[in-house]
């Protein structure tokens, strides 16, 4: 069998929205305002703690900021916020559905389980992958290749094909020994057409 495994953020899920203005609407939805100040103080803690991998780095981010007394309202905002500035490329669902009539698919995505779950869920992508693997389940960022073991472990297959839209997503399927191919933003209409070598 053939699997062919996709990034999430930025090849699954695109926004045309710039993160520090996600962030800036979150932090406002809650408090009605978003001082300079704090988020210069989120993505100073956020970037420290998930580079990291330490536990919980959103809510810790949150919690880091002078006068943020309770950072679940703002991490539930942030969700809010990304998962409606998202969406996934044009005819993805067809195409992802004629793909798993042939081939296995999976997800293979730096960050929290829950979180980019959440995210898939709500654009109602999860029901076509077989496996979904998160950084932060095997303690290590792509390009490292702990995320690419475990998602073999969970997604068995004699070859892997990697559909990624940065140098962390092709080096590190490229380290692991899959194939890759860069995703350009056109959809997956293509595929597999020049993923796999001959």
């Amino acid at each position: 069998m053939t699997a062919i495994v996709f990034d999430l953020d930025g090849t699954l899920l695109c926004t045309s929205r710039n993160y520090r203005d996600l962030l800036a609407s979150a932090i406002a939805d809650v408090r009605g305002d978003a001082p300079e100040e704090w988020l210069e103080a989120y993505d100073e803690a956020f970037f420290e703690h998930f580079s990291a991998l330490e536990p919980d780095p959103i809510r810790r981010a949150f919690a880091r900021i002078d006068g943020c007394t309770d950072p679940e309202p703002y991490a539930n905002a942030l969700l809010e916020r990304e998962i409606e500035s998202l969406s996934p490329p044009q005819n993805a669902h067809e195409d992802l559905e004629r793909l798993a009539e042939t081939y296995d698919l999976g997800v293979l995505t730096n960050g929290l389980r829950d979180w980019q779950l959440a995210k898939l869920r709500a654009h109602d992508l999860d029901t076509y992958f077989d496996a979904v693997v998160t950084s932060y389940e095997v303690g290590a960022h792509k390009p490292d290749t702990p995320p690419y073991r475990l998602l073999e472990d969970r997604l068995p297959a004699d070859r892997y094909g990697m559909i990624g839209d940065s140098d962390t997503d092709v080096d590190g399927a490229t380290n692991a020994g899959w194939t890759a191919a860069r995703y350009d933003g056109g959809g997956f209409g293509d595929l597999p057409q020049g993923l796999f070598r001959r």
